[in-house]
């Protein structure tokens, strides 16, 4: 029994152990030492592979260990993958100048053609940009003036007319960007601008953005303003920006009598809800984000938008809140409701029977009462008139007594035109022509049925149909 129990290798066993953990703490001891000496090659190879060994036994026998964070991890990627969506799509929803100018190429080559011939033939002209707000009108013009045929040609000088209450003021704006050193009257700061559009060597570009806010009561400022590039060797291109659809025929009809100074107007319409769409898609698109917002909450979106207002930077704005309110959500899956753009859209423009329209049908969404008005209007004029053609105009003014005989404050008829736009985005009428003004054709889209329909108040489509004195 003493024999057998010498040969068991329990002893060397233990020391072997020893020896291994020693090696990798380097803590051997001399005794430890000498054994690794003593030993051939043949046995510590045979050491080694009864490490490897008794290691890969220890691990077959035990349960493969997980990292204490990859449960949780996997059960938090697919929110933490949409949170990332959510942001991104945010961030390409922004409003400010895009890369892209969607819808408006056209816009874009018109002005810059007419830029360019002025400079090829170094002749001044007038441009007057018009149109509602968020239709990118003075996008366009930045994008216009980035090229650089342009840039490197003209001298360009910017002035955001809001906050310029007075002539002098404006005259002092101007020359401060002209780099005019003059100080004085407003007649001297005025004779300084003059002067310098006459004498000076490189072509100047003077944009006026927002340039309706320099009304006066006689009206003096703007018309000598639109008269510089009429000067004798002046060298000035006035590029107006307004949301104003008929400046000049409202507000400055001495113009008319004096065609050489005639600005060559351009009208950018409110988008559609086509457009609207095209829009925000290929923006999602680009950012890669292309499926957090689409089908029935884009379209829907798109659709109330066009519908007030046409406005892109509005569109854009209640694109963003509509994915914070999702992104802020606590489910598992966040995903866009038609709920979440309501709500929204309804914080925006209100509550009122403008918004509460079916979202299943773009036709059956209720339209703002003065569209229901003009609407009306419009079927007044065709059921009774003998003339197939109607103006703006006319439509304009029978408008003006049927909102009279509700006791309603009419709009005036350059608000009037974007009203008529923004029916137009509807379906409901067309605009022929690519100028708009009163002496545009109207043509009614929709028969009586569907715009009953639409406008969801039979009584006040009755009571309008009734009264045709409004004709007179």
């Amino acid at each position: 029994m003493t024999s057998v129990q010498k040969t068991i290798n329990f002893p060397a066993k233990k020391r072997f152990l020893t020896r291994f953990q020693a090696k990798h703490e380097g803590k051997e001891n001399n005794q430890t030492v000498n054994d690794q000496k003593n030993n051939s090659p043949s046995k510590e190879n045979a050491i080694k592979r009864s490490s490897s060994e008794a290691i890969l036994n220890e691990n077959s026998c035990s349960p493969p260990k997980t990292p204490k964070n990859e449960s949780k991890e996997s059960s938090t990627s697919i929110p933490l993958k949409e949170d990332e969506n959510l942001s991104q799509a945010i961030r390409v929803l922004h409003s400010g100048q895009p890369q892209k100018l969607y819808q408006r190429r056209d816009k874009i080559d018109n002005i810059s053609e007419i830029i360019l011939k002025a400079l090829e033939i170094r002749e001044s002209t007038t441009i007057y940009i018009s149109g509602p707000p968020g239709t990118g009108k003075t996008a366009c013009v930045n994008h216009v003036i980035s090229q650089s045929s342009i840039s490197n040609n003209y001298k360009i000088v910017y002035v955001n007319c809001t906050g310029l209450k007075s002539a002098n003021a404006a005259f002092k704006r101007i020359a401060s960007e002209l780099k005019i050193k003059v100080v004085g009257s407003e007649k001297k700061i005025l004779d300084a601008i003059e002067n310098h559009l006459k004498t000076t060597q490189k072509m100047i570009m003077l944009i006026l953005d927002e340039m309706d806010q320099l009304e006066s009561k006689k009206q003096t400022l703007l018309y000598t303003i639109f008269e510089w590039p009429l000067m004798y060797k002046s060298n000035l291109v006035l590029l107006g920006i307004a949301n104003a659809l008929d400046l000049t025929d409202r507000i400055l009809p001495r113009l008319e009598a004096k065609l050489d100074i005639l600005p060559i107007l351009i009208n950018f319409p409110p988008y559609s809800r086509e457009e609207i769409c095209e829009i925000l898609t290929d923006r999602l698109k680009e950012g890669g984000v292309d499926d957090v917002l689409k089908g029935g909450a884009l379209q829907l979106l798109a659709s109330k938008v066009a519908a007030v207002s046409g406005d892109l930077r509005k569109a854009l704005d209640i694109g963003r809140r509509v994915l914070e309110i999702t992104q802020s959500k606590s489910e598992s899956s966040k995903q866009v409701s038609l709920q979440d753009v309501l709500l929204v859209v309804n914080n925006v423009y209100g509550t009122s029977s403008t918004l509460n329209g079916c979202t299943n049908s773009e036709n059956a969404e209720s339209f703002p009462l003065h569209q229901k008005m003009l609407i009306c209007t419009m079927i007044l004029i065709k059921k009774n008139s003998k003339c197939k053609e109607i103006t703006v105009g006319r439509l304009h003014d029978v408008y003006k007594k049927v909102c009279a005989k509700k006791n309603m404050t009419a709009i005036e008829i350059s608000e009037f035109l974007g009203l008529s736009e923004l029916v137009e985005s509807r379906g409901a009428i067309k605009i022929q022509g690519k100028t708009r003004n009163r002496l545009s054709k109207v043509l009614l889209m929709w028969d009586e049925a569907e715009i009953e329909n639409a406008l969801q108040d039979k009584q006040l489509l009755a009571t309008i149909l009734d009264d045709v004195s409004c004709l007179k």
